[in-house]
Order: C-alpha cells, then sequence, then structure tokens
C-alpha cells in the first residue's frame, strides 16, 4: 500500500497482469489486466497491488489534462495504445524531442481521447454516519448483519438509513455491500486464494450464489478470472 499522495502531472497507470487497487477519499477503484486508471493532476489517492503485477504509467503534463474530467476513470487499452506507449518509452534526454516523437505523442493522445470510459467503481458516502457503516463493512465485507443493524450503528431508522445511503452515494445498500464483496473477492482471488475461501470470506454460504454474483459483476467466473490475472494480457509486440 502506498501513503496517500498526489502528482503534479495526470498519470495513466496501465495494469498488463495482476490487479491494482487506487482509493480516494469519495470512491475505490480496481484494475484488472488490460485496463488503466486516469488520475488527473493533484488528486490525493492511495494504490495497493495484490500479487505480481506488471505495468507502466505514463505522466501528462497539466496543460493537456483541462480537456480530460477532473475524476478518475478506468478504461480498456488498446493494442494501439500499448504499442504507441512503448514506442515512446524508448526516447530518451540523448535522443531529444524532435518531430517525430511529437507526432507520435500526438496520436496516442488521439487514441487514448477515443477509449470510452468506464463507471465501474465504489463510491464511498459522505455522511459521518453512514461512513461508519462503510468504513465497518470495508474491513470486514463477509460481516452478514442485516439493514437494521447497519441502521442502529448509523444511528438512523431504516428508512432513514435506505433513503440517505441512496442519495448519497447514488446505489442502494444492498448493491453497494454486493459490489463491495465483489471487489474484495477480485483482490482475494488476484492473491491466488482459493475461490471456496474467498467466497466464504466476502459473506456467501453458497459457492454457487458466489459464482453467480462475481459473473454478473465482472463477466468471468471466479476461476477465470483468477487466471486472467495471472495472464499478461497486453502484448505490444
Amino acid at each position: 500500500m502506498t501513503a496517500q499522495h498526489a502528482h503534479e502531472n495526470g498519470q495513466i497507470f496501465v495494469v498488463e497482469s495482476g490487479v491494482m487497487a487506487v482509493m480516494t477519499q469519495g470512491a475505490y477503484w480496481l484494475i484488472g489486466p488490460g485496463q488503466f486508471v486516469w488520475l488527473p493532476p493533484g488528486l490525493a489517492h492511495k494504490a495497493r497491488s495484490h500479487g505480481a503485477i506488471a505495468g507502466w504509467c505514463l505522466y501528462i503534463a497539466g496543460n493537456r489534462c483541462s480537456v480530460l474530467t477532473n475524476k478518475p476513470f478506468i478504461a480498456d487499452s488498446t493494442r494501439l495504445l500499448i504499442a504507441q506507449a512503448e514506442r515512446l518509452s524508448q526516447n530518451t534526454p540523448d535522443t531529444g524531442w524532435n518531430n517525430s516523437v511529437a507526432r507520435l505523442a500526438e496520436t496516442f493522445w488521439d487514441e487514448f481521447l477515443s477509449i470510452p470510459h468506464q463507471s465501474v467503481l465504489l463510491p464511498f458516502p459522505d455522511d459521518t454516519r453512514l461512513k461508519r457503516v462503510a468504513d465497518a463493512l470495508s474491513a470486514n465485507p463477509g460481516d452478514a448483519r442485516g439493514q437494521q443493524d447497519w441502521a442502529d450503528i448509523a444511528g438512523m431508522s431504516l428508512r432513514s438509513f435506505v433513503r440517505h445511503f441512496t442519495a448519497d452515494t447514488g446505489m442502494q445498500f444492498s448493491v453497494w455491500r454486493q459490489r463491495l464483496r465483489i471487489l474484495n473477492a477480485q483482490e482475494k482471488l488476484a492473491q491466488g486464494a482459493h475461490v471456496t475461501h474467498v467466497a466464504a470470506a466476502v459473506g456467501y454460504e453458497s459457492l454457487g450464489a458466489f459464482a453467480a454474483a462475481f459473473k454478473k459483476n465482472t463477466g468471468y467466473s471466479p476461476s477465470a478470472y483468477a487466471q486472467h490475472c495471472r495472464a499478461k494480457t497486453v502484448d505490444p509486440a
């Protein structure tokens, strides 16, 4: 886990194999193989990897970042983007920033801007009462307590808790908790944990129910996702 920090420039971090989590004060992203995360200049964040991870990052000058959102996003890498980045990485101070490199940088930027963004994230509530619940569940996603118990922890009636949680995060509490569990499961699988152990750790008594929820959220079965994390999915050669 890196300490919370920020970069003066924008950052593009591409994951080739493994899984990396990025956390800001208000949200949590999980970046898997073949994906990248955009981090705007000045954004305070922490990052952690799970098991072996391979990837690379590029820093973008602040004056070029104004055309992008000031919020992080995830997207799928393309073979063209990877090949362009690899070629740019071969530029050295001795080579200099000549016209050829400048043209390549512009085509990289065009490709980067054209890639559709994904909105997969886990937003965290701002309300301090709801943050107590979110923090407790983040520490133990398998906690099986029901909504009334969590409403009591927040010091709210059940009706008020459900209404405020949805308004604060944009997600129903039950949906938010399931996404937290699946994200936590993805991290554990990337670390090499057994599927049965992962299902139990994130609160699923039935392996079938876990597998169904995991595939609905990720498009992979748990075992296929674990294999995917170990494979280098983007080959720029």
